[in-house]
């Protein structure tokens, strides 16, 4: 992994995280009278596979934070969660910073246009969905293709053959490596 291709796919990956964190905060502003999600609801954590592009840009910062302990809890919903809070929140996962926020995907079957918007059911319980647009959602088709671009610029450099751009690591693998 020392290829600067791979480098720049990491140095990439963690752009694009931190515009979904100043976006998810924007909405997080915007709409914060209709989210019932707050820290310490983990309703919507569960076990997920990444991209490798993911996994080892968050598998990087692990190992470099000697402070974190890392355990993974098999019985748990996620198995990073220790009483109820994230113990890799700081590097968690794209999906992960935008649990319950309200998220458009191209879908046929949701809207006649093709696009649905998604988020928590505990959140937006007086709202109707035709009150959300471009300007108070985050439209997932857009960060999902910059981020399967990242991905494939990093397995390219891999030289791994067992990686291809469609591989997905389960997280859990995390703390194998560290």
């Amino acid at each position: 992994m020392e290829s600067e291709s791979i480098s720049n796919a990491i140095i990439g990956y963690r752009i694009l995280r931190e515009e979904v964190d100043r976006l998810a905060q924007d909405l997080e502003r915007m709409h914060s009278r209709q989210l019932a999600c707050k820290k310490g609801c983990c309703d919507c954590c569960l076990n997920l596979s990444v991209w490798p592009v993911e996994f080892f840009s968050i598998l990087d910062e692990l190992r470099k934070d000697n402070d974190r302990a890392v355990a993974f809890n098999e019985a748990a919903s996620c198995g990073y969660l220790c009483q109820q809070e994230c113990i890799i929140y700081p590097y968690r996962p794209i999906i992960c910073r935008t649990h319950g926020l309200p998220l458009v995907y191209w879908h046929e079957e949701l809207d006649p246009a093709g696009y649905g918007v998604m988020f928590c059911k505990k959140n937006f319980i007086d709202s109707d969905n035709a009150a959300f647009g471009p300007d108070n959602t985050i439209c997932m088709d857009e960060i999902n293709t910059q981020l399967a671009r990242l991905n494939i610029e990093f397995v390219s450099q891999l030289q791994e053959p067992d990686f291809s751009p469609q591989t997905r690591i389960e997280l859990k693998q995390l703390v194998e490596y560290l």
